[in-house]
């Protein structure tokens, strides 16, 4: 993938790279943002099943929209609180627990 559109933003590899590589501790949007990349990314792996993500990636893109990575929403706040069952979703999804194992468990 050469580019990758986050929320409303769409961002090169090397910028998608460094949200991923972004601690994630005290902004949730770049938690948001990391489950959502590898979310996309893990759609394009051959013989993987997305229905079940489709609208969890909605979701998160409809909330990047709203708060773009880098916006400072917190783990208190309630911006989050409305998110993290979307939060949780996609990372269930990526690491192999939902309707499609993940890139690296297909590759196996």
């Amino acid at each position: 993938m050469e580019t990758i559109t986050i929320g409303c933003a769409t961002y090169t590899q090397a910028q998608a790279i460094a949200i991923m590589r972004h601690n994630a501790n005290q902004d949730k949007t770049y938690s948001l943002a990391q489950q959502l990349i590898t979310a996309k990314i893990n759609v394009t792996c051959k013989n993987n099943d997305p229905s079940c993500i489709t609208s969890p990636i909605a979701a998160a893109d409809n909330f990047l929209c709203a708060h773009p990575v880098g916006s400072d929403v917190r783990a208190s706040s309630s911006a989050w609180q409305q998110i993290k069952s979307t939060y949780s979703a996609l990372e269930k999804y990526n690491t192999g627990k939902s309707c499609a194992p993940s890139c690296d468990t297909a590759a196996l």
